[in-house]
């Protein structure tokens, strides 16, 4: 899981092409959102357009301000070098921010019924190119050799939020059980009790290490994404929503029992 962001940024100086890679990428994104928005006033109403963009611009700010709150992190694991640039596996990663935050502006009800089921494809289209993106981050940034914490911090942020905001759209559409929320939150109170933990001057331990936990991720992704494309039946994604949300709280718990300490835990390692 991935620490809390410290703004030593602020205190540390950062290669000025990396500040401004960054400020670029944030004009961009809110350049093709204020696009995204001119489009569906001119295909649809004003008043909708800009509901979808009272949704879509906040969300891609809070990309933008993860990005920004890691850059001293822009480092390898093993170094405190920075690097001078993003690198091609954050901006991907960044771009997937971008769709994701595309997605949460169709989170607006009035603006969902209102939607010709033709328009119903947007989001799905967005959040499974944000999903395929989630494989295509780490591939890019191990082929350039520029592996950062940078990197994976936003990979786990950017996950999180796209399996908070798809999952709401796709139980509002009825393609996804209320319950299924309980896997939007579950990262959320996982971050949230490591805080209280560390609060109150109580261990925290190290996750061991697992492919299942990266896994099982990807599969709620996935489901997600599917879940939102129209021609396929609610009926179905409902289930299967159930059997693919279990194992993955059972492992948010086995994380818990690591991280404070009542299973496998190291003392050496507490933090």
């Amino acid at each position: 899981m991935a620490a809390n962001p410290k703004n030593s940024a602020t205190t540390r100086d950062l290669p000025q092409s990396l500040v401004r890679q960054l400020r670029y990428i944030a004009v961009l994104g809110c350049v093709l959102i204020a696009l995204c928005a001119l489009s569906l006033a001119l295909s649809l109403s004003s008043e909708l357009a800009l509901m979808w963009l009272t949704l879509a611009l906040p969300v891609w700010f809070y990309v933008w301000r993860q990005g920004q709150q890691r850059l001293h992190l822009n480092h390898p694991a093993n170094s405190d070098v920075l690097y001078a640039s993003l690198g091609h596996g954050s901006c991907v990663t960044l771009i997937r921010g971008l769709l994701i935050a595309v997605t949460a502006g169709f989170l607006m009800p009035a603006l969902l019924l209102s939607l010709p089921t033709a328009l119903l494809y947007i989001p799905a289209v967005a959040y499974t190119a944000a999903a395929i993106g989630d494989a295509l981050d780490g591939v890019l940034a191990r082929r350039q050799q520029q592996v950062s914490r940078l990197g994976a911090e936003l990979d786990t942020t950017l996950d999180a939020l796209g399996l908070l905001v798809a999952p709401v759209l796709a139980v509002i559409t009825g393609k996804l059980h209320v319950s299924y929320l309980l896997v939007s939150i579950a990262y959320y109170l996982f971050v949230w009790g490591l805080r209280w933990r560390r609060q109150h001057g109580k261990a925290v331990y190290p996750l061991p290490p697992s492919q299942l936990r990266r896994q099982l991720a990807g599969w709620q992704m996935g489901l997600v994404a599917t879940a939102l494309w129209p021609p396929i039946p609610g009926g179905v994604t409902q289930v299967l929503g159930v059997l693919f949300m279990i194992p993955l709280l059972i492992g948010f718990w086995r994380d818990w029992l690591a991280v404070s300490g009542r299973r496998g835990a190291s003392v050496e390692n507490a933090s």
